[in-house]
């Protein structure tokens, strides 16, 4: 027992003695801040999905409407080890860097229509990507028209491509691996398109209402025999329903009419006639959150998480408003999605694994 107890004393003098020589030659801001920095650089990376699982992680909830808790359009589908993004609005390469997901495990990018809310950060998703270790050019699969969104965000990005790789060295930043490469997915009249078949996964574009900004997809994820279907924009869609038949998570955009037409009436008083224009014409080619557990129940999907909300939801009042009316027509397997929210499906199995990155 002395023995414990000399040698327990001789470790706390020595630690003593340690945070002393410390805070003698660092100041403890330093000090601390450099314990800060080992913890972060030290943190786990996190894997969004085991070799047999499907997953989806909200990387953007939000809509074009100032949201300070959700980024805009952006989800991440992981088939195994490997990533895909769906639609990169802003600020939503800001959460996947805060997060540590492993960034040059992306295989691909998929955008489901061109509306600035969910390209925005594309050329931050180019150049994170690349600095992560990526050494390929990334593909990135949309509607006619996607080569022309990929060629600006090369161009806009090609004096910073050249700086970084100059600083840091071809070796490392390789030039050659930078650029997106632009995919066009056709269309034919049944209002499908299987465009991907990798590695056990497969990846289907569906056509959806969003007219004016037409064509636009939907894209459904299949693997290991689980599903995930997202809308991307859309006004109510037979299709999307259609080929979302069976899947385990349908991932649905959702507006609110009635909170919407609430925004118009406070901006009109306010005097603000060009943005109460604006909220009386969106909601024309958004679904309503009754209408997308419609289309969830006609898909038979076993989950519908909603993404894309409208407006901003900014407590549990006001996500309880916003499902008004949804229990009426789907009385469970409803679920508001948020910022870092992710879904697991484990293979061979019915099991949904909910939770969320903080």
């Amino acid at each position: 027992m002395k023995r414990i107890i000399v040698v327990t004393l001789a470790v706390a003098v020595a630690l003593v003695a340690c945070v002393w020589i410390v805070l003698r030659f660092e100041s403890v801001d330093i000090a601390l801040y450099r314990r800060l920095a080992t913890s972060a650089a030290t943190a786990p990376i996190p894997q969004l999905a085991q070799k047999n699982e499907l997953a989806v992680l909200l990387c953007g909830s939000g809509s074009p409407l100032p949201d300070r808790n959700r980024a805009a359009a952006c989800s991440v589908i992981a088939a195994g080890e490997d990533l895909y993004v769906v639609d990169a609005g802003g600020g939503s390469v800001r959460n996947l860097l805060d997060w540590r997901m492993p960034l040059d495990k992306v295989a691909g990018v998929f955008i489901t229509h061109f509306h600035s809310d969910h390209i925005a950060d594309l050329g931050e998703l180019r150049l994170q990507t690349w600095v992560a270790g990526r050494k390929t050019p990334l593909k990135v699969y949309g509607p006619p028209g996607i080569e022309q969104v990929v060629a600006g965000f090369n161009q806009a990005y090609a004096l910073d491509t050249g700086y970084r790789t100059a600083h840091h060295g071809a070796a490392m930043l390789p030039p050659d691996a930078v650029p997106l490469v632009a995919v066009v997915v056709p269309m034919d009249a049944s209002g499908r398109m299987q465009l991907l078949a990798v590695n056990g996964l497969t990846v289907t574009a569906i056509k959806v209402k969003h007219d004016p900004a037409t064509p636009a997809y939907g894209y459904r994820f299949d693997y290991q025999g689980r599903s995930i279907t997202l809308s991307g924009d859309t006004a109510p869609s037979d299709n999307l329903a259609k080929w979302a038949k069976g899947s385990d998570i349908l991932v649905h955009e959702g507006l609110a009419p009635e909170l919407v037409a609430m925004l118009r009436d406070g901006l009109l008083i306010a005097g603000r006639t060009r943005y109460a224009k604006i909220m009386h014409d969106i909601p024309g080619y958004h679904t309503s959150p009754v209408d997308a557990a419609r289309i969830a129940n006609k898909a038979n999907a076993k989950l519908l998480l909603f993404s894309h909300v409208i407006p901003p939801l900014p407590n549990s009042v006001a996500v309880r408003a916003f499902l008004h009316g949804v229990s009426d027509v789907r009385p469970d397997g409803v679920m508001v999605g948020e910022d870092g929210t992710w879904i697991r499906l484990p293979a061979k199995s019915d099991a949904i694994e909910i939770g969320k990155i903080e």
